[in-house]
């Protein structure tokens, strides 16, 4: 909640609220306002917190009079667009929330193979623009993402196997500093903070535009193997063999998920090459062990994008989180994973698991993006609705995390963490943090945009 102080503070400042909005075109939304219950919300309906105002900005000089109110004020800022951080860092307490959900304008390019798009562009919308032209970005498939975000903390794809990471794919960004100042970065200008952006961006200022190079693809040989939870043990045996020896394009990922009646573990494929060559890459997987349901076929990419999410579905949900990577999968860790997700609380909880391979995921990039490791990246996931079920969940998330942290790299991908500390942060980006420090320090020494997983500025 609020505290007094902040709601006095607030009362102070109303005349410079109105005087604030005499020059600013987009919506302001205050306490009082009847949009403001669900104007704070984020996606995570873990995270119930109650900003001072939300502006929703229309365009960047509106992000710029936000900042400028925001620093005149001195209010913590929260930046939102799509609003899916698991940690919900597109709200925060008693300060203001720069909502950039309004900026939808894209400008696609199919010859020069560029798209232009504007932070409140979503994951489904950016897909429908870009398969109009044969053409596409490597992103997540939830459809409600917001893309610039999620392409500055990286941006894992079913086809990054083939065309890297999200972030690998940017040609240029537009953003507002924490001194207002309005930049542009690109390969030769700015280099630092190019490198910087592509992996930690929200760090470093507000994106107010990006480009992106596009990549040719119209379909994709994909689909899912679910097996009943007794034969998952077998079934991941199995891929521990199988994984190591695929070919660089394929995308292979296994969840233990819930399904009517029982739990099941859900073997999904994305081969965005030749099919025939894809069919006979998959057949080992296919024949070893008859599954209940196959639906492996060559169909559009853009419904490849629509058909998966390990979220539950419409509504209000609540979620606990925690991600991490194996090397390798033992047997010790296989033995853990099918008991734990065996015992899971709610129908809506469960592990996934991405096998990483090829160059674009475990070789070296010249770009701030930490998490380039061959392996099995993990997250453990639990939703709820009822205020009851939160702890159980909760604490299922928990036990399992610490048990597989035994067998873990301790690497993780920036985009899957909560809030959990410095540590944690470090851990995403590796070698690359402290270089990360000394660029927040030339661009954002005073810490302004830390409601994020922040880098804090180096010592001078």
């Amino acid at each position: 909640m609020v505290t007094q102080q902040q709601r006095t503070k607030y009362k102070l400042t109303k005349r410079a609220v109105r005087r604030f909005a005499e020059h600013f075109k987009g919506e302001i939304i205050l306490p009082e306002d009847g949009l403001y219950s669900s104007a704070r919300r984020v996606w995570n309906h873990a995270i119930n917190q109650y900003p001072l105002l939300i502006a929703r900005c229309t365009d960047p000089r509106d992000v710029m009079r936000a900042l400028e109110f925001a620093r005149d004020n001195e209010l913590l800022v929260a930046v939102r667009a799509g609003g899916h951080s698991f940690a919900g860092h597109g709200v925060c307490e008693g300060g203001m929330v720069v909502d950039l959900s309004p900026m939808k304008k894209a400008t696609i390019y199919p010859a020069l193979k560029l798209i232009r798009i504007e932070p409140g562009v979503l994951g489904n919308e950016l897909d429908c623009m870009t398969q109009a032209f044969k053409l596409v970005v490597p992103l997540g498939s939830c459809p409600s993402t917001g893309v610039v975000g999620y392409a500055l903390g990286g941006g894992a794809s079913s086809i990054t196997p083939r065309f890297g990471y999200a972030c690998d794919n940017i040609a240029q960004l537009e953003l507002i500093t924490a001194e207002g100042r309005k930049m542009v970065t690109r390969p030769g200008e700015h280099p630092d903070l190019f490198w910087a952006m592509r992996g930690a961006g929200s760090n470093f200022g507000i994106v107010t535009a990006l480009e992106f190079h596009l990549n040719p693809l119209e379909q994709v040989l994909s689909g899912h193997l679910k097996y009943p939870i007794r034969q998952a043990a077998k079934v991941l045996a199995f891929i521990k063999d199988y994984a190591p020896g695929i070919p660089d394009d394929l995308f292979l990922l296994f969840a233990v998920l819930p399904h009517p009646g029982d739990r099941m573990l859900n073997v999904s494929v994305v081969w965005p090459g030749d099919p025939q060559r894809g069919e006979k890459v998959l057949t080992p997987l296919r024949k070893f062990l008859r599954p209940f349901e196959d639906t492996i076929e060559v169909r559009p990419y853009l419904d490849e994008q629509r058909s998966g999410s390990d979220s539950p579905g419409d509504g209000d949900y609540s979620t606990a989180r925690r991600a991490g990577h194996l090397d390798s999968l033992a047997k010790e860790s296989i033995d853990l994973i099918v008991d734990h997700a065996a015992k899971a609380p709610t129908e809506a909880s469960g592990i996934t698991m991405i096998y990483w391979h090829g160059s674009w995921c475990s070789e070296p990039r010249d770009d701030a993006f930490g998490f380039r490791r061959s392996g099995y990246h993990y997250w453990i996931h639990s939703y709820w609705q009822r205020a009851k079920d939160a702890r159980e969940a909760r604490l299922w998330v928990e036990r399992l995390f610490s048990a597989l942290a035994p067998f873990s790299s301790g690497a993780v991908y920036v985009n899957d963490l909560q809030d959990e500390g410095e540590e944690r942060i470090r851990a995403a980006y590796g070698d690359k943090y402290e270089r990360l420090q000394q660029i927040k320090r030339k661009y954002d020494p005073n810490n302004f945009f830390r409601v994020n997983q922040n880098i804090p500025p180096a010592l001078s």
